[in-house]
């Protein structure tokens, strides 16, 4: 052992008292800091390794990993991650919405959508800090939070601005969070622990309608925050037309989470990116974007972007590899993904495919229509799939090493099911 290296051992062990931020030393995203990742950071602070390998060991973006933030890191790593107890899931017609929870244990003992279980129509959902949190989208223009310890309740609904229709929710701390708003040119900042009547919810915005495209508005969708930069997904669209054709390459706004200030703009090789992702995909010191460009042409793909570079690496898989629009895709390793793809001829189809070579796999399932959306991939190793297929939708489950289907007949949730995600 060098003797740098010994010094830099000795003093972590000085502070570990010192309590820990999340999240720090987090390189691939996944929201537990593993013996790998505590090894980057530190080769990245004895500069063994470039910052590009993992930037959120670079807790606050100044270049450098410190000793602070190798002891944030450690101290992540050894907090025990809880382990995901059942799927949470968005269901809906699009006429009502509700939502239905599955254990992950056998024999996946389902709580069905019901009535009183209330949501919008139009929703996507994130979880945090024990809590769910629903993004009631267009003509709902609300957060509205849920207690999965008191039976789902809604402990707290706050409205985004009539016509607004909020898209995502990121948390830089308990107090503190953003939310995307599609049809604004201001990013919200809002207070996720506001009081009942909501009157402390909203504490700020940030106007990005500078960066938008002619229409002003930048068409602000997924998000995702890595250190002390937040990273917001523009699709600049043209907003004067009915199928809201792009306008040009998409891009993502970064802004400085300590100041609010909007600090750069990436733009991205790939025109209008969107997925069904919960958020940007943050892996490997990189940020994965699905480039849908226009549907039905073969003009986008899976593509990267750099974090310490803060320039795009170009598309990495293409829509022609895949054979069509990825309307949402989940890493399982370097080697291992898979896509929800939009085939010609109103037909989706589940993929795996190899994201260095852009080789498909295998073909799970297909499906006439655009039946298939969301894909998860839970902490057992299990793709869970939303299938909307008309007469026998439900919730589809494969072992994500293999790509075999766990379920012989979808779940049934009541409703069809949308959006899914996994709570402790």
């Amino acid at each position: 052992m060098t003797n740098s290296l010994k010094s830099l051992l000795a003093a972590i062990g000085l502070l570990l008292a010192q309590p820990a931020m999340a999240e720090t030393g987090d390189c691939d995203g996944d929201g537990h800091v593993a013996v790998n990742e505590l090894v980057t950071a530190v080769r990245m602070s004895l500069k063994q390794a470039p910052m590009s390998t993992c930037p959120a060991a670079d807790r606050n973006g100044d270049g450098r990993v410190t000793i602070d933030e190798l002891v944030t890191a450690v101290r992540q790593a050894l907090t025990p991650k809880p382990s995901q107890q059942r799927a949470f899931v968005v269901t809906t017609n699009f006429v009502a919405g509700s939502f239905a929870t599955v254990d992950l244990d056998e024999p996946r003992t389902v709580s069905p959508s019901t009535s009183e279980r209330r949501i919008h129509r139009d929703a996507v959902v994130r979880t945090h800090g024990g809590l769910v949190y629903v993004i009631n989208r267009r003509f709902g223009d609300n957060l509205q939070i849920l207690d999965p310890e008191d039976d789902y309740r809604t402990i707290l609904q706050c409205s985004t601005g009539n016509g607004t229709n909020p898209h995502d929710i990121v948390f830089a701390s308990e107090d503190k969070a953003y939310i995307s708003l599609y049809e604004e040119p201001e990013l919200l900042i809002v207070n996720p622990g506001a009081r009942p009547d909501c009157s402390d919810f909203v504490i700020g915005s940030i106007d990005l309608g500078g960066i938008a495209d002619p229409d002003g508005v930048p068409d602000m969708s997924q998000m995702a925050i890595v250190g002390q930069r937040l990273y917001v997904g523009l699709q600049l669209l043209d907003i004067n037309t009915i199928l809201r054709p792009p306008t040009g390459p998409g891009r993502l706004a970064v802004i400085d989470i300590t100041t609010d200030a909007l600090v750069d703009t990436i733009e991205l090789t790939a025109e209008n990116p969107f997925a069904a992702t919960k958020g940007l995909i943050v892996r490997n010191g990189k940020i994965w974007v699905a480039g849908a460009g226009d549907f039905d042409v073969r003009d986008g793909g899976l593509e990267s972007v750099d974090l310490t570079r803060g320039e795009s690496d170009g598309i990495v898989v293409s829509e022609a590899d895949l054979g069509g629009d990825i309307t949402d895709f989940v890493f399982v390793e370097d080697r291992l993904a898979y896509a929800v793809v939009s085939r010609p001829g109103f037909v989706s189809a589940l993929v795996s495919f190899d994201p260095t070579t852009g080789q498909v796999l295998d073909t799970l399932l297909q499906s006439n229509g655009f039946n298939l959306f969301d894909i998860e991939l839970n902490d057992r190793g299990e793709l869970f799939l939303a299938d909307r297929t008309r007469q026998r939708d439900g919730l589809r489950i494969y072992r994500a090493a293999d790509g075999a289907e766990l379920t012989t007949d979808p779940i049934d949730l009541g409703l069809a099911p949308f959006e899914i995600v996994f709570i402790d």
